[in-house]
């Protein structure tokens, strides 16, 4: 039978241990933390270093599978079990919790780039999460104290420069695409992403985690906001929406000497209008509807030939959904239009609509406590850009948790963040990413935590 004093000093003697294990996780794991991710993210930004201080890393490259192979061996080194999926995502899972069916928290990006893009797209949420899982396995070893594990991850084909669509790794793991269909996507030359990935040996078998209790994900902004509000850490509360559309005209290949100009049905003449015309769909909404072309193929492509063909990727972005709707109408009645004018046939390949929807309030406060805890300025803010965290919403709570960039530079080789915002960020991202791990992967817990004194700090 208890007595009525043993009860409290159980209590104390229970919170006592609980500071000590919370206080493991201590500076020291900061500072290796911070040498750790500063390391491997050099090791990575020589995966396809372009001579302009950028890369050049496109899925299923040899680039990208050098890079792969390095977050492996880092990931193996720091204690974490590695698993490859069926579409080469890779995860590194750290047991920190002990037990078999422990919740998972996970935390990633993606390691492909655009061409001559920048260092830091990705590859920083990357390298954060790998040595932030190291920290905490140390940590462990250590006698810190966990309830839930950790895992690292790597997405696939975030970008879509080489394959379409974007955001396809962490899609087929959300469960929006089937990995057949994402295998079998195939770049500009006709290879199959499945092709690429076997080539560079990244294909995996290896079932993947469960759905984390929490994704968090690190990014640098890519835009001017925090740079211009001097704030040191972002917190994305929802994206913009966005739609996506390939286009094709289809013309009449013709000489560009003889063929007067009034028989011709230039597909390139097209695609020019089309340009010209998206440009005013943004400018009728300045600063809330975002327009691009970025990517045209043309055919034949020949200096002396009117284009037969020519394929755009089309895209409208909008900060609310009702105005992503009449944008995207005004953007198919241009299409309309620049067919017409030009006299050829036009058909919508593909569509794809991503809506604007709100990140879990409950994450954005616990990154914001966390913010606090290191003295730094957080700002609430949208992301206009597209993110893996993105796919994982509505599946479990979501974090997205931006650093500034310079001149708001991204996918370019000019991209940079300074060392001192990347560390603040990994402050930020390790000291939740600890709060998560003792509280089961609850947000909402790990918030409590963060709040109570008694529950100890990450450092």
């Amino acid at each position: 039978m208890t007595s009525r004093s043993s009860a409290p000093d159980a209590a104390a003697a229970a919170s006592s241990d609980h500071h000590a294990a919370a206080a493991a996780v201590s500076l020291d794991h900061h500072n290796a933390a911070a040498a750790a991710f500063h390391d491997l993210f050099s090791r990575l930004s020589a995966c396809g270093a372009t001579p302009g201080g950028g890369v050049t890393r496109l899925c299923g490259t040899p680039e990208d599978g050098a890079a792969r192979a390095i977050l492996a061996d880092f990931l193996r080194e720091a204690g974490a079990t590695l698993r490859t999926d069926a579409v080469g995502n890779q995860f590194g899972l750290f047991r920190l919790a002990g037990a078999a069916d422990a919740p998972v928290v996970m935390l990633g990006s993606h390691l492909d780039s655009q061409p001559r893009a920048g260092r830091f797209d990705g590859t920083y949420g990357v390298a954060a999460a790998a040595a932030i899982g190291a920290a905490l396995m140390r940590a462990r070893r250590e006698g810190a104290a966990f309830d839930a594990d950790l895992c690292a991850v790597n997405w696939t084909n975030e970008e879509g420069a080489r394959f379409r669509p974007s955001l396809l790794g962490s899609g087929v793991y959300a469960g929006h695409h089937d990995a057949e269909t994402a295998l079998g996507c195939r770049d500009d030359a006709g290879v199959a992403l499945g092709e690429a990935l076997a080539a560079i040996r990244a294909l995996g078998s290896d079932a993947a985690p469960p759905l984390p209790a929490c994704y968090l994900e690190l990014h640098v902004e890519q835009g001017t906001i925090l740079e211009e509000a001097g704030a040191r850490i972002g917190l994305v509360t929802r994206n913009w929406g966005a739609a996506k559309i390939e286009v094709v005209f289809t013309g009449e290949q013709a000489h560009t000497g003889p063929t007067r100009m009034g028989r011709r049905r230039d597909a390139l003449y097209a695609a020019a209008l089309l340009i010209a015309a998206l440009r005013t769909v943004a400018e009728a909404w300045p600063d809330r509807v975002h327009t691009s072309v970025g990517r045209i193929l043309v055919a034949p492509n020949s200096a002396n030939v009117v284009p037969a063909e020519t394929v755009l990727s089309v895209e409208v972005r909008a900060d609310d959904d009702g105005l992503l709707s009449e944008a995207t109408a005004w953007a198919e009645r241009a299409i309309a239009a620049a067919a017409g004018e030009a006299r050829v046939g036009v058909a919508l390949r593909s569509r794809s609509r991503r809506p604007v929807r709100p990140l879990p309030a409950e994450v954005c406060d616990l990154a914001e406590a966390c913010a606090e805890a290191e003295s730094l300025h957080a700002l609430r803010m949208d992301t206009v850009a597209g993110h893996d965290a993105l796919s994982l919403l509505g599946l479990c709570p979501t974090g997205l948790i931006f650093v500034p960039s310079r001149d708001g530079i991204a996918h370019d080789e000019a991209e940079f963040t300074a060392d001192a915002d990347l560390e603040a960020g990994l402050r930020v991202a390790l000291r939740a990413a600890t709060r998560l791990c003792r509280a089961g992967g609850s947000p909402v817990r790990a918030l409590h935590d963060a709040a109570d004194p008694s529950r100890g700090a990450t450092r």
